[in-house]
């Protein structure tokens, strides 16, 4: 009987859901590799705007992106462009130029994370990596949701 309950415990064990590890991003500008939760932890609250150069309206957004970072700063936000669904040269050639702070996510495992549907969209997300807010990438959404 011992065997056997030893036994099972093992295999709900390995069944059990295993903790999320944080997901494969690099920093666009350097490439090396960032561990999302401590990165959130270290800077947060965040202002994540979701980007990639294929969306419709991208350029648009990054044409307004210093009156967005002027928005995130004084709501107290650290803004960072999250690059997603394409290849890392892709990013770097849309985004080197512009001289902004991007974190590439190829795979777009922080849409599913925070549950984002349109791209490009602005996501809050507090200190313990939590979402806060999901807004139109505008620094009057920002201004109007005010500071955490």
């Amino acid at each position: 009987m011992k065997g056997w309950t030893i036994f099972v415990l093992g295999m709900i064990a390995a069944v059990a859901p295993a903790v999320a590890a944080d997901p494969p991003l690099v920093d666009g500008v350097s490439g090396a590799p960032v561990a999302w939760t401590d990165w959130v932890a270290k800077r947060g609250p965040v202002a994540l705007l979701v980007w990639a150069s294929w969306a419709p309206r991208s350029g648009i957004v990054m044409d307004r992106y210093e009156e967005i970072a002027e928005a995130c700063a004084s709501s107290k936000l650290h803004l960072v462009v999250l690059d997603v669904q394409e290849s890392l040269e892709a990013g770097r050639a849309a985004l080197g130029p512009r001289g902004v702070s991007w974190i590439h996510d190829r795979h777009g495992a922080l849409l599913k994370q925070y549950h984002v549907i349109t791209v490009p969209s602005l996501v809050l997300v507090s200190r313990d990596n939590q979402p806060l807010a999901r807004l139109e990438p505008t620094a009057a959404a920002v201004l109007e949701w005010g500071s955490p």
